[in-house]
């Protein structure tokens, strides 16, 4: 592995047959090899394209975060660029998905990251290390983009139960702004599911990769795991679709609630206000030349703002 940091890219090289490792490029001997990248840069896009026959371009893709997932098969070499997800616990990011992608001419494979795809198992990311073969790795590389997807997706689902508790408890939740943010992640995430199904059905059809013949039983088992998690992620946004319908339920019977309270205590405070203002008018009126004028006036208000407030509070609006 090269020691330059992630940051700002690195490359990994390893012989398939012999499991040898490589630091650069140029020490590599014309054997089938495993490159990956982790971190683009142009100079490692460039010794590759060279040395590989890829077009530049095809190389550059990756780096396009909007890219979609297809199969591409050209002369030289085929094209795997599937989308894959990325950590839902960093809230500071633009997407929920980003492109990787799988390039070989059949002895070699190229495997180039925007960043390292988050899983709770790394052993099944050590699984490539072991294989010996341009398709073993394919496989092993499915497994390892089903296998983030489930990681996630069980991110998804922890969310989901621990909003709704806070829902069933609050008004206004401190999770809601992830839990929207969650939901927006849930429809990226199983679109670029949706997307992935496609690129590897259409691999089932091809099967043949120029010189590499792939298994098809093989991609039909990853094919079945790839729908389960499909059909988690749709599960997923639907619940979280019932949450947030059931929090806009909540609130708006708490608003309900708080608009009688706030018209009933108005209708209380109506009463002592309309004598009140009655007693303000420089006019003649009842009890002006009584000493005790104030506290008849008062208890007055009293006896009607009592069996008010006793019949309002019957009724539970306040």
């Amino acid at each position: 592995m090269n020691s330059e940091s992630p940051e700002n890219g690195s490359i990994s090289i390893m012989a398939l047959e012999s499991g040898v490792k490589y630091e650069t490029l140029d020490e590599a001997p014309d054997v089938a090899l495993l490159i990956e990248l982790l971190g683009i840069r142009p100079t490692d896009l460039a010794k590759l394209s060279q040395r590989f026959r890829i077009d530049i371009e095809d190389l550059q893709d990756v780096q396009d975060l909007d890219e979609r997932s297809r199969l591409q098969i050209e002369d030289n070499y085929t094209i795997i660029l599937l989308r894959v997800p990325v950590d839902l616990r960093v809230k500071d990011r633009q997407y929920s998905t980003i492109p990787t992608a799988v390039f070989t001419n059949g002895r070699d494979i190229i495997i180039i990251q925007n960043e390292d795809i988050p899983m709770r198992k790394p052993k099944v990311r050590q699984k490539v290390h072991l294989s010996t073969t341009a398709a073993d790795i394919i496989y092993r590389w499915w497994e390892i983009i089903i296998h983030a997807f489930e990681s996630t997706l069980d991110i998804i689902e922890t969310t989901i139960n621990e909003t709704e508790d806070v829902i069933m408890r609050e008004m206004y939740p401190s999770q809601l702004e992830w839990f929207f943010q969650l939901s927006r992640d849930a429809i990226f995430i199983e679109a670029a599911l949706r997307s992935n199904m496609k690129v590897l059905q259409r691999l089932e059809q091809t099967h043949v990769l120029g010189k590499l013949m792939l298994d098809v039983d093989r991609l039909e088992e990853l094919e079945v795991d790839l729908q389960q998690q499909t059909e988690l992620s749709a599960i997923y946004r639907e619940l979280i679709d019932n949450a947030m319908n059931a929090y806009d339920s909540m609130v708006g019977h708490n608003l309900n609630r708080a608009i009688k309270t706030l018209t009933s205590i108005s209708l209380l405070v109506s009463v002592p206000t309309l004598i009140a203002s009655v007693y303000g008018m420089n006019v003649g009126l009842p009890f002006q030349e009584n000493p005790f004028a104030f506290v008849i006036v008062m208890g007055v208000s009293f006896a009607i703002s009592l069996p008010l407030l006793f019949i309002l509070r019957r009724m539970n609006l306040v």
